[in-house]
């Protein structure tokens, strides 16, 4: 009963744009076909329950980061909302917080909860080599908000261990990054797999949407295949349409050559 309430419960918000936390998927179809607004696979209850539990971690993490005198900025004092920062018009990152140094310096606050398996992987190898795509998000976060460093936080959810890295700006790797996000502005991306039953797209939250061609409910420019990202945050179509499309078809990857 509880699971059909989760599957009753659908989101169906839409995050019409190239996030940081999803900018280190291997996949660059996958996070294409959210930017252009195809529908998302719904997720099973489970993983609504776990992205729940995430949630309610970051804030506990939150808390006792202050009761330790940490001096955490967790929302904008200027709009009183998570800490928000764009770029190229189409990326966004929202950071979990700033930590304010001794000397007033700022560094990028990032909180995860893992399991003992994949925590103790992160102590071993270190953020980069265990979690490659959180360590693109904070790149990307730090990159748009001109910081230097990051605070990585993460919270073992079997033994409520903490475990923290510093990990150092790198400008190359987040040039790399905005090739990858113009990339997907222009559509000109190609799915990670040659076939639906790689291991890769199980799970994959745009799996019907790449695999069995389901199709947005409003045909816009952004999911048209004749349509770019702009960096002003707009969208240009190559046959001339401006605000609907006349001769519209729907956007797919190009083929892995």
């Amino acid at each position: 009963m509880i699971d059909e309430a989760y599957e009753r419960d659908s989101d169906d918000q839409e995050r019409l744009y190239i996030g940081a936390s999803g900018i280190g998927n291997a996949c660059p179809a996958a996070i294409s076909f959210g930017f252009r607004g195809f529908p998302e696979t719904p997720p099973k209850p489970r993983t609504k329950r776990i992205f729940r539990d995430g949630r309610r971690i970051e804030w506990d993490v939150i808390k006792d980061l202050k009761k330790a005198k940490v001096n955490v900025l967790e929302v904008d004092p200027l709009t009183g909302k998570q800490w928000e920062h764009r770029t190229c018009g189409h990326i966004i990152g929202h950071a979990d917080g700033l930590i304010e140094g001794a000397k007033g310096s700022l560094s990028l606050l990032e909180i995860k909860s893992m399991n003992d398996a994949r925590w103790k992987k992160c102590i071993k190898e270190g953020v980069k080599f265990s979690d490659r795509h959180y360590y693109d998000q904070v790149q990307l976060m730090m990159g748009m908000a001109s910081l230097e460093d990051c605070h990585f936080l993460f919270y073992n959810k079997n033994t409520s261990d903490y475990g923290h890295e510093v990990i150092p700006f790198s400008e190359f790797d987040y040039a790399a990054l905005l090739v990858k996000a113009e990339a997907i502005m222009r559509g000109d991306v190609q799915r990670i797999a040659e076939t639906e039953d790689d291991w890769r797209c199980r799970g994959c939250f745009r799996f019907d949407a790449c695999w069995c061609d389901e199709l947005p409910k409003r045909k816009t420019m952004r999911s048209c295949a004749n349509s770019v990202a702009e960096h002003d945050g707009s969208w240009s179509c190559a046959n001339g349409c401006t605000n609907e499309c006349k001769d519209w078809e729907p956007w797919r990857p190009k083929n892995r050559s």
